[in-house]
């Protein structure tokens, strides 16, 4: 393996997946973050047609993350489960 060992690689391997896992939840929240905006303001501003999807699809960001950082989580599990 180019001179480096099994176990080091498998770290490297898992550090890459997690570093990518992170800045796709980063990226997702921010995504989050700017509907929400939109749909208190568009809310606020009595437009109540683009507020409620604009809201449902904040809210479907949110439940893509839990199952990112769920799964982040669970990698992480593993990982500490192995000798």
């Amino acid at each position: 393996m180019n001179g480096r060992e099994p176990g080091l690689a498998d770290m490297e391997r898992r550090s890459q997946t997690i570093l990518m896992l992170m800045i796709l939840v980063l990226i997702v929240f921010l995504i989050q973050l700017w509907l929400i905006t939109i749909a208190l303001e568009d809310y606020l501003a009595a437009h109540h047609t683009l507020a409620l999807p604009t809201f449902l699809a904040s809210g479907a960001c949110f439940l893509v993350n839990l199952r990112l950082l769920r799964y982040l989580f669970d990698v992480d599990r593993k990982k500490e489960d192995r000798p």
